[in-house]
């Protein structure tokens, strides 16, 4: 086990997120731009900068300024992990009836907070339920959904 540095960043939710976004905007052609983190953020250019300063520090990205923002394999390991958890939520929350948007938000959120365990036995759940073709379930909860809301 290594020990942690003292000037190491510690992998915060807001880390996840920066990490998860650039991967996102990545995936057109390799790399992202301040200009579109901020945006996607909906925050500062200058606050874009400064945490990329730091993740670049860390080994996260790599980045010159006024230049492209890349995942390292370091960055792009957290981001993929990430990623995975958001689309296993949002399945999840899309399925038992939330609207794409309000899953789209909560996910956000989720995705850093639930344990290990609990992401895996989503994601079990989940591909049972599309693997075995339990049309009838979704057909079942949807109904039961909409006889509760009424």
């Amino acid at each position: 086990m290594n020990p942690k540095k003292e000037d190491e960043l510690a992998i915060t939710a807001t880390i996840e997120d920066y990490l998860e976004r650039i991967l996102l905007l990545s995936e057109n052609d390799g790399h992202a731009h301040i200009t579109e983190l901020a945006s996607l953020l909906g925050i500062s250019k200058a606050s874009v900068t400064e945490m990329i300063s730091k993740l670049k520090t860390n080994g996260f990205v790599n980045f010159e300024k006024y230049g492209t923002i890349t995942l390292t394999e370091k960055g792009r390991k957290i981001a993929v992990k990430v990623k995975e958890r958001h689309d296993i939520l949002k399945s999840f929350l899309v399925l038992i009836g939330v609207n794409e948007e309000n899953a789209s938000n909560d996910c956000c959120v989720m995705e850093h907070n639930l344990s290990k365990e609990t992401m895996e036995k989503l994601k079990i759940f989940i591909e049972f339920l599309q693997e075995k073709n339990q049309k009838d379930v979704f057909e079942r909860l949807s109904e039961y959904i909409t006889q509760i809301e009424e």
